[in-house]
């Protein structure tokens, strides 16, 4: 049905012009490719990131002799896509062979792009219309009032591209909180945050700037849910040892308690730090686990990985989770600290941990500064 009423738009609707039928991208000389490889060189050295749609197609089960020789190249351009004629192996002639075929934009269905159509003889241009379903191409063409089709199957994308310096995916799948723990760039964090990351970059404030560095991770534990990585990136040169104290013993109920941590900060809530209080209301948290606290402190995804200080500008746990407020009100869990010693450890290379108390004599907000230096935003995919 959606095919349909498309078809019937298309034949009593002038389309729109919406690109020029030769190469006019601000990144490549005049170029044609002629075949595979030259088009694949081109994803090798591009510096842009790819769209779902940009790839090779080979035509599927097609019965239309016309259509048996088209291997097509698709490129985003700006707003619109061009799709270049890449050979013939099947003999037909075409004078669009190792240019541009054809150009599409996508419309405001989802999967639905508009077509227009460059004719062999590069005279004739046809309109018509793609709608794309996982990997095919199902190209309808509109002529004299009837309608031609054909699919195509992607036989090749740009992710897949051999490259030294290959692109990252668009976007992030998510995020957490971490704490630097040593001025080489250690930060422990949960292990649920960094659980399947490809990908890892840590965001903080260094010497009053917001700076990005690649993390890696070094050491995992997954029954306790923490995990340390470490900056790895050769625009990292270290920073200060981190001004608070890694405090080993246990806290008792009624500690006042802050939580740090970058909640939500890719979808509603912004990247700025954010700083909740409350207090350690259990020695153990969900049905008795010894190894958390049970807090006050309102924590949301996000926080997850971040750092839960005393008022003494001690760190005394790892905040990990929380109970749904239409279950529990302010009930979240905070690893205890004792663990993260457990884990560090096992480091391949030992670290000293922070042992400063020069925070404790300051007032709560310049505590607050200070240690927000050493919180970071992790985002993985």
């Amino acid at each position: 049905m959606k095919k349909l009423l498309l078809l019937l738009l298309l034949l009593f609707i002038p389309i729109v012009c919406f690109g020029q039928f030769e190469m006019q991208r601000n990144n490549i000389k005049s170029t044609n490719y002629f075949n595979n490889e030259s088009i694949k060189n081109y994803w090798k050295d591009s510096n842009q990131e790819f769209d779902d749609l940009e790839g090779i197609y080979e035509p599927l089960g097609s019965v239309d002799e016309s259509v048996l020789g088209y291997v097509l190249g698709i490129i985003k351009v700006n707003d619109y896509y061009e799709i270049i004629m890449l050979g013939q192996p099947y003999g037909s002639r075409d004078v669009n062979k190792g240019g541009v075929k054809a150009t599409a934009k996508k419309m405001p269905t989802e999967g639905v792009y508009n077509l227009r159509w460059r004719m062999a003889n590069a005279r004739n241009i046809e309109k018509g219309f793609i709608i794309v379903e996982n990997t095919v191409l199902d190209i309808t063409l509109t002529r004299f009032g009837s309608a031609s089709n054909s699919k195509y199957v992607k036989t090749f994308a740009p992710s897949l591209t051999s490259n030294s310096n290959p692109k990252k995916p668009i976007g992030w799948a998510g995020n957490g909180s971490g704490l630097i723990i040593s001025k080489s760039g250690y930060i422990v964090t949960n292990h649920h945050v960094i659980e399947d990351a490809d990908d890892i970059e840590v965001e903080f404030i260094l010497n009053g700037e917001v700076r990005n560095f690649n993390a890696e991770i070094v050491q995992s534990d997954k029954v306790n849910d923490l995990a340390i990585i470490k900056i790895f990136d050769m625009n990292f040169d270290g920073m200060n040892e981190p001004p608070y104290n890694f405090k080993l013993r246990g806290s008792d109920v009624g500690t006042k308690v802050y939580a740090f941590g970058y909640p939500m900060a890719l979808s509603i809530m912004g990247k700025e730090i954010k700083v909740t209080d409350g207090m350690i209301s259990s020695k153990t948290g969900f049905d008795g686990n010894i190894t958390t606290y049970q807090i006050t402190a309102p924590i949301q995804g996000g926080n997850s990985g971040g750092p839960l200080f005393d008022e003494q500008a001690n760190l005394i746990g790892i905040n990990s989770s929380g109970i749904r407020k239409d279950i529990a009100d302010n009930v979240a869990y905070s690893i205890k600290t004792s663990y993260v010693s457990n884990l560090l450890d096992v480091l391949p290379k030992s670290i000293e941990l922070p042992s400063s108390t020069r925070l404790k004599s300051l007032s709560l907000i310049e505590q607050i500064k200070e240690i927000s230096k050493y919180v970071v935003l992790i985002k993985v995919k």
